[in-house]
């Protein structure tokens, strides 16, 4: 009787464990395809604000592989993204390495944003809002989408 018990109490463990990891799997798999998707149409529109003048406000990101607070972010930029990529031009800005933040830096020299670099390139997660190459808004460690809701849509005003 106890056999019966242990085997059903092993396969329910494995079980549990197969569908478990199954789950994380599905997970993380999402995670980076919205990652992949957000870098994707990041390229686009960093693309499309070098050929033209653009008169667009810019979300410039800050951001690192390696940054906590980033990773909680990034999804939330991301579907931002989604929902207001015709209003503004959405710029990352990587400095998760020496020869990311060169190539950023070189970026933010062709968007005129060389300053906003300099000053915050030491401070990953910062989501900022630039209206005429002006800050109207900032924020670090935010992953809360009506904060970014509201700042977004107080800078189209």
């Amino acid at each position: 009787m106890n056999y019966k018990k242990t085997i059903f109490a092993f396969l329910f463990v494995g079980m549990f464990t197969i569908f478990s990891s199954a789950a994380i799997f599905a997970q993380d798999t999402m995670k980076k395809d919205d990652a992949m998707k957000k870098d994707e149409m990041m390229k686009k529109d960093d693309a499309m604000m070098m050929d033209k003048e653009d008169s667009r406000p810019i979300v410039a990101v800050i951001k690192a592989d390696w940054c906590p607070y980033c990773k909680r972010v990034d999804p939330v930029v991301a579907d931002l993204m989604g929902d207001y990529s015709e209003k503004f031009n959405f710029v990352d800005f990587d400095v998760t390495d020496e020869a990311k933040i060169a190539e950023s830096m070189k970026k933010a020299e062709k968007l005129g944003l060389s300053d906003f670099f300099k000053k915050f390139k030491g401070k990953t997660s910062t989501v900022a809002i630039l209206v005429d190459k002006k800050v109207v808004y900032k924020t670090s460690n935010n992953a809360k989408r009506d904060d970014y809701v509201k700042a977004f849509d107080k800078a189209l005003e």
